[in-house]
């Protein structure tokens, strides 16, 4: 009976030892060993590990997966002295597994000294600028986007140097304003598009001026050249019509101050016309008897 007792003794034993000492590590985790609670060695391969039995030397296990962190919304206060609420999400990784146990030990305690310092360090990039470098309207010439790569920077070289942890980001979730603010950024923000509008109009006013001035100045141009065009054209028809006449005045002088004679006729003389002509007038003469036309 004892030698039964003592064999099951040693299998329990035998079983506890191996249960304890033998231990899987997984992709996503590294392993700690601690012994008698001071960390001695980190395993970062995946497979079957060898330790101690419990309890001289036991395992901590560490996810080395990115891990996903919100804060709470603060008020902080810009370098002019007016108030922000902010909130903030942070990811980050453990990069150094005997760091991490030897400072925080867990993951509650971690994203507790985390959240700590992304208030600390947000509060201190936010009273970097004024108000208006964060309400402006061109992208580029916010400071948000600056001030969020300032805080990921610094929150990284501190977290990693006291923690073991790297943060790989850090980003604003919300950006508001207390209630007793929102009236003056509000007007503040209506200020800021009257300035722009009237700034588009005035470079619309600007350039629909340089287009009428434009446009009346190739009106001018082209007028200026249709008359100039219409002078000449005048010019040659009025040479070309006394060449005309130069020519049958040199043929048939008689004929040809016939014509001009009964052209006026025609010109001067209606049922309502009274002429006073003296008998020596030629006028007169064609009037009395028809010219003689030359055959």
């Amino acid at each position: 009976m004892k030698k039964l007792l003592l064999v099951l003794g040693l299998l329990l034993l035998v079983g506890y030892v191996a249960a304890t000492a033998f231990l899987s590590v997984r992709e996503t985790e590294w392993v700690v060993i601690t012994q008698f609670g001071r960390p001695e060695r980190v395993i970062e391969r995946a497979g079957l590990a060898l330790k101690l039995p419990d309890p001289f030397q036991t395992a901590i296990r560490i996810d080395k997966r990115l891990q996903p962190l919100d804060t709470a919304v603060r008020e902080y206060l810009t370098q002019d002295k007016k108030n922000l609420m902010l909130g903030a999400f942070l990811v980050w990784r453990v990069q150094e597994p005997m760091r991490f146990i030897q400072s925080v030990r867990t993951i509650t305690a971690a994203e507790q000294r985390l959240t700590d310092l992304a208030a600390s360090e947000l509060g201190s990039a936010v009273g970097s600028y004024p108000l208006s470098d964060y309400l402006s309207l061109d992208e580029k010439g916010s400071k948000l986007r600056a001030m969020t790569e300032e805080v990921t920077l610094k929150c990284r070289q501190q977290a990693l140097a006291e923690f073991g942890i790297e943060v790989m980001s850090v980003r604003l979730r919300r950006f508001g304003f207390p209630e007793q603010n929102l009236q003056s950024v509000y007007s503040r923000m209506r200020a800021e598009r009257e300035r722009i509008a009237k700034k588009y109009r005035a470079e619309g006013e600007e350039e629909a001026s340089n287009l009428r001035s434009e446009t009346e100045k190739e009106v001018r141009e082209l007028l200026a050249t249709a008359y100039r065009e219409a002078q000449i054209l005048r010019g040659k028809g009025d040479a070309e019509a006394i060449r005309i006449y130069a020519e049958a005045f040199e043929q048939d002088p008689g004929y040809y101050k016939m014509t001009r004679t009964l052209q006026a006729y025609q010109r001067f003389l209606d049922s309502d016309t009274t002429l006073v002509l003296s008998t020596d007038s030629p006028l007169f003469r064609y009037l009395e008897a028809p010219p003689e036309v030359t055959p």
